[in-house]
C-alpha cells in the first residue's frame, strides 16, 4: 500500500505523519506500507521539516529531520494508492488538482473517534501546539497502519 500524506507546505503535519507511519511499520516489521509526504504549495521546497516538528517527533523516537519538502504533482495521483490530506481544505484542493481519482481521503477518517475532523496546523503556534498535533497524528497513524498492515 503506497500512501502520500499531504499538508500545506510539507514541513509540519505531513512529515510527522510520514515519520510516524514509517516508525510504526519498522517497529512491527510491516513491509507492505510505503509512504511519502508532500505539500500543496511550493513554500518550502527542499527544506527540512519545521524545527518544532523535528523536536516533538524526536521526543517520541520518530526521526524526520532528513525529510525534505516537496510539492505534490500529477504523477503522485497514479503512483500512490491513497492521497491523504491532513484537513478538509487539503481535500478540497486535492480534488481541484485531480477530481478524476477516488483515492483522496481525510487523515482522521481512518480513526474511530475523529472522523471528519481536521489535524490543525501548528505552524503559527507554540511547541505545545506541535505536541497536540503530534498526538492526534499518532492516533491516525496507528489506525492507518492497523487498516493496511499485512
Amino acid at each position: 500500500m503506497k500512501l502520500l500524506f499531504v499538508c500545506t507546505g510539507n514541513i509540519c503535519r505531513s512529515p510527522m505523519a510520514e515519520g510516524l507511519v514509517n516508525s510504526i511499520c519498522i517497529k512491527n516489521k510491516y513491509k507492505n506500507i510505503y509512504c511519502d509526504s508532500a505539500g500543496l504549495f511550493n513554500y518550502h521546497i527542499g527544506n527540512s521539516p519545521d524545527n518544532r516538528a523535528i523536536e516533538i517527533s524526536k521526543k517520541y523516537n520518530v526521526e524526520i529531520r532528513n525529510l525534505r519538502a516537496r510539492k505534490i504533482n500529477m504523477k503522485d495521483f497514479d503512483k500512490f494508492d491513497l492521497i491523504i490530506g491532513m484537513d478538509k481544505g487539503h481535500i478540497v484542493n486535492l480534488k481541484k488538482i485531480n477530481n478524476k481519482r477516488n483515492n483522496i481521503k481525510l487523515y482522521l477518517d481512518f480513526t474511530k473517534n475523529f472522523k471528519n475532523e481536521d489535524v490543525l496546523d501548528p505552524y503559527y503556534g507554540s511547541i505545545m501546539d506541535f505536541e497536540k498535533t503530534f498526538q492526534l497524528i499518532k492516533i491516525g497513524a496507528k489506525a492507518i497502519v492497523e487498516k493496511y498492515k499485512c
